[in-house]
């Protein structure tokens, strides 16, 4: 049943194309407070969206006996999150704002980073792929929800501004389609974990803490995060981080030793609130 669950979800995103350009209404009502208010946002968004095929190399590097249902949903996810690349980028010319640093280009060859490259010739051992897979299904479903909710956010701060036409045809389609990433994401990872040891489950909860940050962060670009999540969810920013924790809490929890509160500490690095922590940088990122 939950074999044909997972199939199902990954025939509901086959019935969601990607969105065309052609379907989105770029009707602006303010477009210099569009551009005051959320200039960083939108091209965070359009760079984080646009980096999939990078993440998908990644992953296919890092797993290599990924299944053919897993694959299916790679491409489909890959269709989804460069069309919404491509409707910022498109909103963001309307708004007369800077070419972001690539657009209109072709994108170069992706290559596996070196820190995928490394942990996938550990992969080879199956003990370990099962766990970085428990690892790479939890960590899109932290990513997931966390995009799902910025979405909402950003679809609240459209509406209060008049611009319903970019929530009619933006931010209410793109969540829509990242709530099914989500699902699919949650269902795999809980599945996957039932057939995993109690010390791979403890050991993908140790990973994800020490290697975790917000989706789309790095260690150069740790400050702009935190100015874009907390810049759409403003004071509600820990309940946003409270659900991301619970899920990681979840699907990684092991034993009866709660996991560290990492979301919350890896938000606080960004925004500065806290001294250099782990640097990532030899690990993957998992983003």
């Amino acid at each position: 049943m939950e074999q044909m669950s997972l199939e199902a979800r990954v025939g509901r995103l086959e019935d969601d194309p990607p969105i065309a350009l052609e379907a989105v209404d770029f009707t602006v009502v303010d477009p210099t407070a569009l551009r005051r208010r959320f200039a960083e946002i939108f091209t965070y968004i359009a760079t984080v969206e646009g980096a999939v095929p990078q993440n998908i190399a990644d992953i296919t590097t890092l797993l290599p006996d990924l299944g053919p249902l897993d694959r299916r949903f790679l491409v489909l996810w890959e269709g989804h999150e460069l069309a919404h690349s491509a409707i910022f980028d498109a909103l963001r010319a309307r708004l007369e704002l800077p070419e972001r640093n690539g657009i209109d280009r072709p994108a170069p060859p992706t290559r596996p980073r070196r820190s995928f490259m490394a942990f996938g010739a550990l992969a080879k051992v199956t003990w370990l792929q099962d766990v970085f897979k428990l690892v790479y299904l939890a960590r899109g479903a932290m990513n997931e929800h966390m995009t799902y909710d910025c979405y909402r956010y950003l679809g609240h701060h459209f509406d209060s501004l008049g611009e319903h036409a970019l929530v009619r045809t933006v931010t209410e389609p793109i969540r829509r389609q990242e709530a099914a990433h989500l699902g699919y994401y949650r269902l795999a990872a809980a599945t996957h974990r039932r057939t995993l040891s109690a010390a791979q489950v403890r050991l993908a909860g140790h990973i994800t803490a020490r290697t975790y940050a917000p989706v789309g962060s790095t260690p150069a670009g740790r400050d702009e995060s935190g100015r874009v999540f907390t810049g759409l969810a403003g004071a509600h920013v820990d309940a946003v981080l409270d659900a991301v924790q619970d899920i990681a809490d979840q699907l990684l929890g092991a034993d009866s030793r709660p996991l560290p509160r990492f979301v919350h500490e890896a938000m606080a690095e960004c925004l500065g609130r806290t001294g250099a922590g782990p640097d990532p940088t030899g690990c993957p990122t998992w983003n």
